[in-house]
């Protein structure tokens, strides 16, 4: 009789001490949570904290999982490819004035506009999948081509490709 009340004795200060959480604010502003008394430590209620059972979305006695309901079936995410047709990566054009002409492709098809990007720097949008320009310097040059929707969202982008234009020299034939 005696052991068995020394042991119940002993399950409550044990349970009772396992309710006690102290919290201690240091000087950087950091908390730090003990179940050893410190200086300035501050005790925290435990049994005042709130806790929310969530039920199993599988329970068959749960009233809003209900398996009979059909299973809204979402819109299947259309994935545009753009690509550039023409010039080709690490393609060589040659034209004296500098014009070069950008093709394009988009698939599937659909309206909406094309934004060129010249050597990092948005250069044109246009709806058309043709783009010209005109007066390009020499040298190598990166293209980039976005297909935006109507309200200017980026939809798909081509890959990054360089391209290099030729002028012929102006100092042959010179008279």
């Amino acid at each position: 009789m005696k052991f068995a009340a020394i042991v119940l004795l002993f399950l409550l200060c044990i349970s009772a001490s396992a309710q006690v959480i102290y919290k201690t604010v240091k000087a950087d502003g950091t908390a730090v949570y003990s179940d050893i008394r410190s200086d300035g430590a501050v005790p925290v209620n435990l049994s005042a904290m709130n806790t929310v059972v969530v039920p199993s979305l599988n329970n068959p006695s749960n009233p809003t999982a209900s398996h009979n309901k059909p299973v809204s079936k979402s819109k299947p995410v259309v994935q545009y490819v753009v690509s550039i047709r023409s010039p080709l990566d690490e393609e060589t054009l040659r034209d004296n004035s500098g014009a070069v002409t950008i093709n394009v492709d988009v698939s599937p098809k659909k309206s909406g506009k094309f934004e060129l990007i010249l050597d990092n720097q948005i250069v044109k949008t246009q709806s058309n999948n043709q783009f010209q320009l005109e007066s390009v310097e020499r040298g190598a040059h990166t293209i980039q081509v976005n297909f935006l929707d109507n309200s200017g969202k980026i939809l798909a982008s081509s890959k990054s490709q360089t391209f290099y234009l030729h002028k012929a020299s102006a100092l042959i034939n010179a008279n």
